[in-house]
Order: structure tokens, then C-alpha cells, then sequence
């Protein structure tokens, strides 16, 4: 089977583009009070700390340097607690990834994070710039999971399907019986 590398890139762009309208959706309907708030004690992080992750490793990836580090992080940042800044980090990612060309995906590149949860343990791998977009992706619809249950604990509603998996997706339109 022959994939052709430029209609990958475009699903890679497309499959991020859909995830980050789903967060932009979700802040586009709330205040900034639901935004900060806590659904603890279940879950201890507000939804503008979940987003400011989900941006930290976009930005990782978008950063000009030879290694993506997925732990530079900008704990405390104004990301966390202004809704307003999180729409407008949000729409610059988008941007952003309408500017990448498709002879960009497969330069080899090298990844970095730490693996250990009992040491300061890191790991260095060769990847490519599509393989990391495809993570963040995915890890972006993770931290949509836990917004969206922090959101309903809250008491507000989210947009259709927020944070569930595309594969999970496919299933449910393949089979409507399925149980998540």
C-alpha cells in the first residue's frame, strides 16, 4: 500500500485543526469564572491549567530548536486563569499549523521528556515533526476529557463529543449501540 505523504500531512492538519476548535468551542461558551473553576475534590486542576498543558507541548513543537522538549512548561502562566488569553493561544496554534508545508513532516527531529515518575529520568528519541503532531493531538483530546468532566461537575455544558477519541468516534457512527 502506497501512502501519499501529502494527503497525510493534510489529515494530520485537518485532525489537529478539528481538536483545537473543540477547545476553542468549549471556552467560546463559558465565563472566566467557569474556566477557573475547580471540580474538586475529583479533580484538582482547573480547565485553563488543562489547557495551558495542552498548549505547553504545541508550543514544544512549534518551538525553533533541534530537540522538542515536552517539559518546558509555563506553570503560572496567564493562560491558566484568562479564558480570553486561552482563545487567542488557541487561534495562534491554529495559525500556526496553516503555515506548515507538507516536505516539513518527515524531518527527522529529536524528542525529549522525562519518563520516571520516581527520578528525574529523561528520554531522547528520534521522531518526525507529523509523529509529534499526531501526539499532541491526541494528547490534547485527553486533557479535553478531563475538562469536559470538570466542566459538567461544574455545572455547564460542553460541546458534542468533547474529548473522545476519533477511533472511539468512528465506532460509535460504525455501531450507535456501542457503549463508549
Amino acid at each position: 500500500m502506497v501512502i501519499d505523504p501529502v494527503e497525510q500531512f493534510k489529515t494530520v492538519i485537518k485532525g489537529n485543526i478539528e481538536g483545537l476548535d473543540q477547545g476553542i468551542a468549549l471556552l467560546s461558551g463559558m465565563t472566566n469564572e467557569q474556566y477557573c473553576m475547580r471540580a474538586q475534590p475529583y479533580i484538582m486542576s482547573c480547565i485553563g491549567e488543562h489547557l495551558r498543558h495542552v498548549l505547553d507541548l504545541y508550543y514544544a513543537v512549534k518551538a525553533d530548536v533541534d530537540v522538542i522538549d515536552y517539559d518546558v512548561r509555563r506553570r503560572g502562566a496567564l493562560v491558566e486563569s484568562c479564558r480570553l488569553t486561552g482563545l487567542a493561544e488557541l487561534a495562534c496554534i491554529k495559525a500556526w499549523l496553516l503555515t506548515l508545508q507538507p516536505q516539513m513532516m518527515n524531518t527527522k527531529i529529536v524528542m525529549s521528556t522525562e519518563v520516571s515518575v520516581v527520578n528525574t529520568l529523561v528520554a531522547q528519541v528520534e521522531t518526525t515533526l507529523i509523529r509529534e503532531l499526531i501526539f499532541v493531538s491526541t494528547h490534547a483530546i485527553h486533557h479535553y476529557a478531563l475538562m469536559d468532566i470538570s466542566a459538567k461537575l461544574c455545572d455547564f455544558n460542553t460541546p458534542k463529543n468533547m474529548g473522545i477519541a476519533p477511533a472511539t468516534l468512528t465506532a460509535l457512527r460504525n455501531n450507535p449501540s456501542c457503549v463508549q
